[in-house]
Parts: C-alpha cells; structure tokens; sequence
C-alpha cells in the first residue's frame, strides 16, 4: 500500500482534515500507586517536499528547534535514490522548513528562502528560552566544530555564529542549564569521544570550557537537566561506542553534578526490572523529578546487521556472497523498526516506570524539545535507511 494511501484511510477513519491537528491517541501514563497522567500524542501536516521534488524523505539528524509560534526543520541526511544496501547514497540538506502554529488552531508550512550554512545533520541543538544552538554535526566532507544560534520567532531565520568547539564532534548530547550550555559525547573523526565541554552565554568571549571526561566515550546517548533534589544536575543515558568489530551499546545513567563537576553512575536503564541498552532515542524532563524517554534502539538488529557486514566481506565472491548479500537485504527490509517504549525515570527515588508505547512509527535519530506546553519531535530514522516525513507533539 502506498504512503499517500495509508495517510487517506487513516484520515477518513479518524475524521481528519490535513490542515488540522490530529490527535492520536491519549495515554494514561501511571507513574505510581496513585498517580495517572494523560499524554497526548498529536500529528501536525507533514514536512512538505522541497522545490523542485514530488517527495518529502524525510531526515535523520534534523536541525530543528522552536522559537514563537514556528517550529524550524532543517538540514539532515537521508536516502533520495535508493536503500544504502541497495547503492543508495546518502545525502546531506540544508533546506530550512517552518512550521506555523496559527491563531486558528490550524498549522501551514513554508520552505524558507535561507539556506544552512552547510548541508549538515546530526547536530546537537540546545533549545534555549528563543530559539536554539546548533552544536557540530557532520557534512558529506567530515565533521564539524560549527556553533550556530538560530533565532526566528517572526518567521524570519537569524543565524548568529558562536564560539566553535575545540574539538569537532557529530552525534553527541547537550543541555541547558541557566546560561551555561553544554555539550558531551559524540564521534570525532575517529571513534567515540568522551569530551564535555560548557559555555556561558552571556560570556562569549570566554568560548568553550573544558570539563571532566563522561566516564565512558559514547555517541548517541540522550542527555537531559533536571533536578535531583538538590540541584539542577546532568543525566545521560544510555549510547553506544565502537571499539572492537560490533558496535557496544551502553544501559548506564550517568550524573553530572555542577557543583561538584564530578561524574557519577545512577544505575542502569530499566524496563520492566530487566536491563536495557539503548541509544539514539530522545528525551525530555517533566515536572520537578521526572525524565521521560522516548524510542530509541537496543542494539540487537544493529549488532546482527554489523555481523552481516563482517561475513559479507570475509567471504570470497561467488555464491555463497552473494547469498549472504542477499539474506542481509531480506532481514533489513524486515526490519520492524525501533523501540517504541516509553519509559519514566524519577530522579529523586532513582526509579523507573514503563508507561506504555509510542503509536506507529517510532523515529531515532532525532531531536525533542518544547514548545506551547508540548514536546516536539521533528522527523527522525523509522528503520534503518528509512526517514518519516512526521512530526509529532506530545504533550503530557
């Protein structure tokens, strides 16, 4: 069935008219004996094509942020011409979507006339109380130290370069907390980085301070600020880091706290009371103690395609490769996507609740970040190779 199908019937079951905003499901979060929580899981119009295409793929790694009433979408990778195993190349972008929330209630997108300063993705974008930072990221040529403040509350894209890192990192995490950001983790040019760097917003000229090294170097971990009870601290879970031929995916919750500038584990990602390694999901703080996170990818399908990629190039050509080619096409084609979990951490009791699945698609690879009491959750990898053209606003 095609995408463009798919969409009508599901519009005609829900009654849906493509300018409005869809309401997918409400879900009652419990988070304790007697405390029960509705989060709303909302779709707005579809990121439209670029000029000139017929076809919105979507994008990994999108520059996306909110200021006013837009919410800006923009730059990332994804596949135009094909699969990656299938010879498709991936692609870089730098056109600059904005999404306008309308007095109405209705919601109307635009493709701006400004462009990125590169074609870039896996950024990692700070928001801040307008607008946002753009941290690093990566270009078809390798990856950057860039430091970007977007600002557009009018619709009109102000760009503002900042201090550049000290290093050039892609895939890592940062937050904000007060006027300091921070930036930690990501891959250099080599492998996983365990670099944590801050900078002070209404000290500029200062640029970027280094701090004490995460514990582990890992890329693709999800890091948010939120109180422990006595501060504003650091939480990072989960990542992943290749050292060896398999890519190791982390289940670990780290804290920093700034008033002692020291790492610290928490425990371990938990589901259910079992393990869960996890990287490349998203996630936001909630209240007074609560993180939610939201998707991600365990590690298991990425360890078996890796050990596909490892028989493929150890095998003579002849039959016996083109059949290992031929199966590793097959079990990605299959591939049922990410994890759709959602899961609660309390910071002050250091507990975990599952509160249920995200509906469809679950995307990696992508940002969240507030906006009009909502969260946002622009685009994003459905599977592997395969973008969506969604955005989603959850609001708890």
């Amino acid at each position: 069935m095609s995408k463009n199908l798919k969409w009508n019937n599901f519009s005609r079951k829900y009654n849906f008219l493509p300018g409005r905003l869809l309401a997918m499901v409400s879900l009652p979060l419990m988070l304790g004996c007697h405390t029960k929580m509705n989060m709303d899981w909302k779709i707005v119009p579809p990121i439209p094509p670029r000029k000139g295409m017929n076809t919105q793929f979507g994008m990994a790694g999108p520059v996306s942020g909110a200021d006013g009433n837009f919410v800006l979408v923009s730059g990332g990778a994804n596949f135009e011409n094909g699969l990656p195993w299938q010879g498709g190349i991936k692609r870089y972008h730098d056109e600059i979507f904005l999404l306008e929330a309308k007095s109405d209630g209705t919601f109307s997108w635009k493709e701006g006339e400004q462009r990125l300063p590169f074609a870039m993705a896996y950024v990692a974008c700070v928001p801040l109380e307008k607008g946002f930072v753009g941290i690093g990221g990566e270009t078809d040529h390798g990856v950057l130290n860039k430091v970007i403040r977007y600002t557009f509350a009018d619709g009109n894209v102000q760009m503002e370069t900042l201090p550049e890192l000290p290093v050039a990192v892609t895939s890592a995490s940062g937050v904000r907390i007060g006027q300091t950001i921070y930036v930690m983790g990501g891959l250099d040019s080599k492998s996983a980085t365990n670099g944590f760097y801050c900078l002070e917003l209404n000290q500029l000229s200062k640029g970027w301070s280094r701090l004490p090294g995460l514990p582990v170097g890992c890329s693709h971990a999800v890091a948010v600020a939120q109180s422990d009870g006595k501060e504003e601290a650091i939480y990072l879970f989960g990542g992943r880091s290749k050292t060896g031929e398999l890519t190791q995916f982390f289940s670990s919750v780290w804290k920093y706290e700034p008033t002692s500038a020291k790492w610290q584990q928490e425990g371990e990602i938990l589901l259910d009371g079992q393990v869960l390694t996890l990287a490349a999901g998203t996630g936001f703080a909630l209240g007074k103690s609560r993180i939610v996170l939201l998707g991600g990818d365990r590690g298991i399908l990425f360890n078996k395609t890796e050990r596909f990629n490892l028989d493929i190039e150890n095998q003579k050509e002849g039959s016996g490769k083109d059949s290992l080619v031929r199966q590793k096409g097959d079990f990605l084609m299959r591939h049922p996507g990410f994890s759709r979990q959602i899961l609660v951490y309390e910071t002050e009791s250091k507990s975990w609740k599952h509160a249920g699945e995200m509906e469809g698609d679950s995307p990696a690879t992508t940002v969240v970040f507030p906006w009009k009491n909502k969260f946002v959750v622009p685009s994003g990898e459905v599977r592997p190779g395969v973008r969506t053209d969604k955005v989603i606003l959850v609001e708890p």
